[in-house]
């Protein structure tokens, strides 16, 4: 391949550090941070096995889902992994979020969501996947299987993010346009919009 795996990395590398922080909300960020290494680490193992270079950002996505869904079948397992191979280092762009009130409120409603639902809204909204896509990714045979799953998981979204019972909210409406103003804009606009 032409390209070095850095150079595929780079331009998807901030929506897929995004994808894996919402998908292990409720986890610690060190757990996130795992899953996210563990990906990493198969998707340059396999890179030279792929084929079509165009198709690496669903190709990474694929195996961000995968190594997820491991870790929430399993629990966490703890394991040290070298961050150089082939003498390609990662990209140095991994930083924290800033917590926030809001932020933390919607980690929360996501981390409510079982981890198949949370997946396919996280695909859909911050990946930016088509729902072929996303049935390709997590392995289903219909689109109306993953139509039925981001429908429930907008829902059951919507009524959290209205009623959330860690705070007191006198004025919902107010509160959700300061949601809007501090946190990823498609996620929210995405669940108070069903498509």
């Amino acid at each position: 391949m032409t390209n070095s795996f850095s150079d595929a990395l780079e331009p998807c590398y901030a929506d897929a550090l995004r994808y894996c922080r919402a998908l292990c909300a409720g986890w610690s960020p060190s757990e996130a941070e795992d899953v996210l290494h563990d990906a990493l680490l198969k998707a340059l193992h396999g890179y030279d096995r792929l084929q079509d270079p165009a198709r690496f950002r669903p190709w990474l996505f694929q195996i961000l889902t995968r190594t997820f869904h491991t870790a929430a079948r399993r629990g966490f397992w703890k394991r040290l992994v070298p961050m150089e191979r082939s003498g390609e280092p990662f990209p140095e762009v991994f930083h924290r979020p800033d917590w926030c009130e809001e932020r933390l409120w919607l980690l929360a409603a996501l981390a409510a969501l079982s981890p198949r639902e949370r997946a396919a809204v996280l695909l859909f909204e911050l990946g930016g996947f088509s729902i072929e896509e996303i049935a390709a990714i997590q392995g289903e045979r219909t689109l109306s299987a993953v139509k039925s799953r981001l429908s429930r998981a907008r829902s059951r979204l919507r009524k959290l993010l209205l009623r959330p019972p860690m705070l007191r909210v006198q004025d919902p409406d107010a509160h959700l346009s300061t949601l809007h103003r501090t946190l990823d804009h498609e996620t929210l606009d995405a669940i108070n919009n069903e498509c």
